[in-house]
């Protein structure tokens, strides 16, 4: 089997793969990114923590560009449950929006600005020799249970550390997209976390782990407490 490297040009030429993931659910197009709160950001504590395990420091030696980062967890699969009466859409998305650098474009006020950040971010891409820092933009995007994006999941290859985001999937269409991407993940070259939204945590997980695949149940934190 032939060794799994880094391939630099391409991954300057990559953009995001909107066929596999998009970055808004539908009809949810074109909503204006917001600063996110300190409740939110309090409640997001534990998805934060458990998307940076075990990612390594994302370095390759300084004479070897072409060889991959030594990572402890490639892929990685979590469950976030949704309390009854009570919608995760907001806080899930503002988490990605936060993950994916979009509230660094915020604050980065206008075109120039945000072209110079763009221009970094694509640089930091190709810096192999450079440790990953933790605000460091990822890809984050929801996961469409469709034909279409299934079979765009099951060919995806990460341009940079990816957040899939799963809404509410079910049944053993949710099973063999991750399987596909769990066989996958021994050639990616950046750490991808698959996130379960779902308002059964329980079914879920055990359909999940019948299928022999580890799963973490992830527990918000209540901002109130």
């Amino acid at each position: 089997m032939q060794t799994p490297r880094r391939h630099l040009l391409a991954t300057l030429r990559a953009r995001f793969d909107g066929a596999a993931l998009r970055v808004a659910l539908p009809g949810q197009d074109g909503q204006a990114v917001r600063i996110p709160t300190a409740a939110q950001a309090a409640r997001w504590a534990p998805l934060q923590a458990w998307c940076f395990e075990g990612v390594g420091d994302g370095r390759s030696p300084l004479l070897q560009p072409t060889r991959l980062a030594l990572m402890d967890q490639r892929f990685s699969v979590a469950l976030w449950p949704t309390a009854a009466g009570r919608t995760e859409h907001d806080l899930i998305d503002a988490f990605c929006r936060h993950l994916d650098g979009s509230h660094q474009l915020l604050a980065a006020g206008g075109a120039l600005g945000g072209l110079l950040l763009r221009l970094r971010v694509k640089a930091r891409d190709v810096a192999w020799w450079r440790g990953r820092r933790p605000t460091d933009p990822w890809d984050c995007g929801y996961a469409l249970n469709e034909p279409a994006a299934r079979a765009a999941l099951a060919r995806f290859e990460p341009r940079r550390a990816t957040l899939v985001v799963a809404m509410d999937w079910t049944g053993q269409a949710l099973v063999d997209a991750i399987n596909a991407m769990a066989r996958s993940s021994t050639r990616f070259a950046h750490p991808v976390r698959w996130l379960v939204v779902h308002h059964a945590p329980g079914d879920i997980t055990e359909q999940l782990r019948s299928a022999g695949l580890p799963v973490r149940l992830l527990q918000p934190e209540d901002a109130d407490r």
